[in-house]
């Protein structure tokens, strides 16, 4: 082998001299800005920065770390991606990985990208409601018992076993992976791209989510395209997105929002209890009704018997018995009460009669009495007690001188007796 006259260094002495160059005094307080692309916080917080608006996949970036275990955030938790930031730091280089880090010790933000974000969402929502997809009245149950089922998720991520324990603890039922980035850059293009992938088959219901994250990490469920992907979705879409402060575009225009995946698995089919609670309300229903049924019928039948019953000749028969005798009952007792009147005006007018009878027989008595006494006054025996005679002549009462001449025989009678008499 034949080698240039120049040195050819190792791999280690690069190494070496590229530390070297990075401790430098000149690298130890050195100003970066540029915009946040990505962040992920912890005891070590991490910031890729890149230049504004580069957004190519080729485009630089730095990494830069915060250390926190002496209490100072730096301001960590009011950075969003798409911030542009100022970083105070020292730059080092690290052999294995061959990586330059930015160890931050200040950060300024000069441009916050929480207002653009929220204008872009609200601008997005108002081109949505125009469409309609808003509209809770749009939205699509989510079948209740499913065969085939679709989730979108990262593949090694704990919300894709969460989601598979759930749904297979709860009902045997088919599913599918369609491996997604859930954060960064490509997130959303691969959202949207999994929903089409997801829509060329045949499935009852999709399942779209997450494990959590910040808000940054969460930013491409705000995406207008993966919003019109969702509503536009053939099958029914839950999106599961694990974030309860803030509603996400994705829940706003999906079927049906969850807030964990473990929550969003649980609402595709039941549970094996909830599938035999349901069989026995069933089989009580059905049981309740058959005696409902019974019930009815035994009613029917018997209102047709009593009518039987109350058109029948023997029925009849003893109707007409029973109005008869409520006839002789009420003859009998208007005879006995029309006897016991006529029996009452009979003693009344017996009472009636008597009493008159009476009221004659004293007037009667009253003017026999009274002829008595007058007869009494003209009796001649009367007379004859009290001195005066009768003369007769020839057997005729004499009332008159002038009926008696000279030697007429009379007979003059006494109360005691008669003389004879010689008129002188």
């Amino acid at each position: 082998m034949i080698f240039n006259e120049k040195k050819a260094y190792t791999v280690g002495e690069i190494s070496s001299i590229l530390k070297s160059c990075f401790e430098n005094p000149a690298f130890q307080n050195v100003p970066v800005y540029g915009e946040v692309y990505s962040i992920r916080l912890g005891k070590f917080s991490y910031i890729d920065l890149g230049d504004h608006g580069e957004k190519e996949t080729s485009a630089p970036l730095l990494r830069c770390a915060f250390s926190t275990f002496y209490g100072n955030d730096y301001g960590l938790k009011d950075v969003k991606v798409g911030d542009i930031i100022l970083i105070t730091g020292s730059l080092s280089y690290y052999p294995h990985g061959s990586s330059i880090t930015l160890w931050g010790k200040s950060l300024e933000i000069l441009s916050s990208q929480t207002g653009k974000t929220l204008l872009e969402k609200k601008k997005t929502l108002e081109k949505l409601d125009k469409l309609g997809y808003l509209d809770e009245k749009r939205k699509r149950k989510i079948p209740p018992l499913c065969k085939r089922v679709a989730i979108l998720t990262a593949k090694d991520g704990a919300a894709y076993q969460d989601i598979l324990k759930t749904l297979h603890d709860r009902f045997p039922v088919s599913t599918t992976l369609y491996p997604i980035t859930v954060q960064g850059e490509k997130a959303a293009s691969s959202i949207v791209k999994a929903l089409n992938r997801a829509n060329e088959k045949d499935y009852d219901a999709i399942i779209l989510g997450r494990g959590g994250g910040s808000k940054s990490d969460l930013s491409c469920f705000d995406d207008e395209k993966v919003a019109l992907a969702i509503a536009t979705s053939k099958a029914p879409v839950i999106t599961c997105i694990g974030h309860t402060i803030d509603v996400a575009i994705a829940d706003r225009v999906s079927d049906k929002r969850a807030i964990t995946p473990t929550e969003g698995a649980s609402c595709i089919n039941p549970t094996m209890e909830e599938v035999l609670q349901k069989k026995r309300l069933l089989e009580e229903g059905i049981l309740d009704a058959y005696q409902g049924v019974l019930k009815n019928a035994y009613l029917n039948l018997d209102h047709l018997c009593k009518q039987f019953e109350s058109h029948s000749p023997k029925n009849r028969l003893y109707q007409e018995k029973e109005k008869i005798q409520t006839l002789e009952a009420n003859f009998k007792r208007f005879y006995t009460h029309h006897l016991s009147s006529q029996k009452e005006s009979l003693e009344s007018l017996k009472k009636m009669l008597i009493q008159g009878m009476g009221n004659i027989q004293e007037k009667e008595r009253a003017k026999i009495k009274e002829m008595n006494s007058l007869l009494d006054a003209l009796d001649p025996s009367s007379l004859s007690k009290k001195g005066y005679a009768l003369l007769y002549k020839n057997g005729e009462k004499v009332y008159s001188s002038s009926q008696l001449g000279k030697d007429d025989e009379v007979v003059i009678t006494y109360v005691d007796g008669r003389k004879k008499a010689v008129i002188k």
